[in-house]
């Protein structure tokens, strides 16, 4: 309850307009939140403990974010798209290398949070306005790097595949982290699905 009395009107500060002392203070508050994340799940955190984290009163955070779920989604997005880049193979491996070592990076980065796995489940529930957008452009990125990589392949179809990729390793990362499944068993699925790209980039 303290929480929600404590979040001002709804509206958020674009970053384009910010001075360098907020971009500063925003990237102290999203830190905050991962770290907080890190060690406690979602539903226990209070905005409070992060604005505190972040040496902030928590009036200043809701100037930034403008709820709970907006931080956390602007928080899973930076982390998805900071997920290990050094693994990922150089442009001169083959394509469908680089699919494998994507696809290995982001399963292994979840398997080694799995809180940040069932955030992003929490989100997509999220009635959130601020929320929608970041919730779209976070599975619209993961489904386009996957079909940049299968582009090199030389399908016309490598958005559906990446689409049928990206479900089949959201299902399994599903089963993993709410009903104990094997995060061995997701790799070799989705290596098997990779195995299965012929040249066309169609799955045979």
């Amino acid at each position: 309850m303290e929480d929600m009395a404590a979040a001002p009107q709804r509206h958020s500060m674009d970053t384009e307009e910010m001075p360098a002392y907020k971009l500063k203070r925003r990237r102290r508050i999203l830190d905050a939140a991962l770290s907080a994340l890190s060690d406690q799940d979602y539903e226990q955190i209070r905005i409070s403990e992060v604005a505190q984290r972040a040496g902030v009163a928590q009036g200043t955070l809701y100037r930034y974010f403008v709820s709970k779920d907006h931080l956390y989604a602007v928080v899973l997005q930076d982390w998805l798209a900071n997920i290990s880049a050094d693994q990922i193979a150089p442009a001169s491996s083959a394509a469908k290398d680089r699919i494998r070592a994507r696809v290995h990076a982001v399963i292994g980065a979840f398997e080694r949070q799995p809180r940040f796995f069932k955030l992003l489940m929490l989100l997509y529930s999220s009635n959130d306005v601020e929320v929608d957008p970041i919730r779209t452009a976070i599975a619209g990125n993961a489904q386009r790097l996957l079909a940049r990589d299968m582009d090199v392949l030389g399908t016309p179809t490598t958005q559906d595949t990446a689409i049928m990729l990206w479900s089949i390793i959201s299902s399994q990362l599903v089963n993993a982290a709410y009903h104990d499944g094997s995060y061995a068993e997701i790799y070799r699925i989705a290596d098997v699905y990779i195995d299965m790209l012929p040249e066309s980039g169609r799955p045979g």
